[in-house]
């Protein structure tokens, strides 16, 4: 077992982290004697490639890289490739009180708008309108040079 070992760590065609996982592994099974399992952990410290060892190293920090890409989106509001969060996001029914409305939260049910007035809402509006408040479309629109709302 040993020159085989030997042998894949002279041709420098393997992970290290593999490689000295398989080495300790013989050790402990008695394949390989104390002295050899020094000898071949060292030579394939010497002889790993870090293109063959580091894969997994890479693929970690391009998945880091990702990461920081959408949280970079989360802080850069104006980029118009991240839209800002919606002033009004659709009503999602809470489970309990941590996920709750409370006061001045903003919703859309059924296409209207609405705005919580008390705290602890778990109901939707249609289910407990007198927590809610509708919002009316106040944008004023102008026609033939008149305001209108």
């Amino acid at each position: 077992m040993y020159e085989i070992i030997k042998n894949v760590i002279e041709k420098q065609d393997f992970d290290l982290r593999e490689i000295l996982y398989k080495i300790a592994k013989m050790y402990i099974e008695g394949y390989i004697s104390e002295e050899e399992k020094e000898e071949l952990e060292e030579m394939a410290r010497n002889n790993a490639k870090s293109e063959n060892s580091y894969a997994p190293l890479q693929e970690q920090i391009d998945d880091l890289y990702s990461k920081y890409e959408e949280l970079y989106k989360l802080i850069k509001p104006d980029d118009p490739e991240n839209p800002v969060e919606e002033e009004y996001p659709e009503y999602v029914q809470p489970t309990g009180a941590h996920d709750a409305y409370n006061t001045g939260a903003k919703i859309t049910f059924k296409g209207e708008k609405w705005e919580a007035l008390q705290d602890g809402l778990v109901l939707s509006p249609e289910e407990y309108p007198q927590g809610w408040k509708l919002i009316e479309d106040t944008e004023e629109t102008i026609e033939d040079g008149e305001e209108s709302v």
